[in-house]
């Protein structure tokens, strides 16, 4: 169960909770997002937008940074790789840290349909908040 400052995290955001977006687990240093596709997260080819990706893995690997460090951090770059598409279900994103230094972190995500497939991977560099 999330303990009180990841729970703030996904409350704190109204971007996130306007998306659509809910965390499920902050354990052994690892972040869920889900996500249920709904018709407003829809392209003209009616599949998930691309924005929708990246937005989902920005949060995911913020969220995950945050999990860690308990230190608010902000986007420096992120990386999006488009694998598959999909039109509907439910999508599960996942981050992990791959370097953690005292500014700066490099994490990484991926993005996968309801059959486990990968629709999308992500890195992405933070800038680490800390006072002073």
């Amino acid at each position: 169960m999330w303990e009180e400052p990841y729970v703030n995290l996904a409350n704190e955001s109204h971007f996130f909770n306007h998306v659509g977006f809910e965390m499920i687990e902050a354990e052994d240093g690892a972040v869920t997002i889900v996500l249920d596709i709904d018709d407003k997260h829809m392209n003209r080819n009616d599949t998930l937008h691309g924005g929708v990706h990246a937005t989902m893995l920005d949060n995911v690997l913020g969220a995950v940074l945050h999990h860690r460090t308990e230190l608010p951090s902000t986007t420096v770059s992120l990386n999006v790789n488009y694998l598959a598409p999909v039109k509907k279900g439910r999508l599960t994103a996942r981050a992990t840290i791959l370097q953690l230094g005292y500014k700066s972190a490099t994490v990484e995500g991926v993005i996968a349909d309801a059959e486990g497939t990968a629709i999308a991977k992500g890195t992405g560099t933070f800038k680490i908040l800390r006072k002073g």
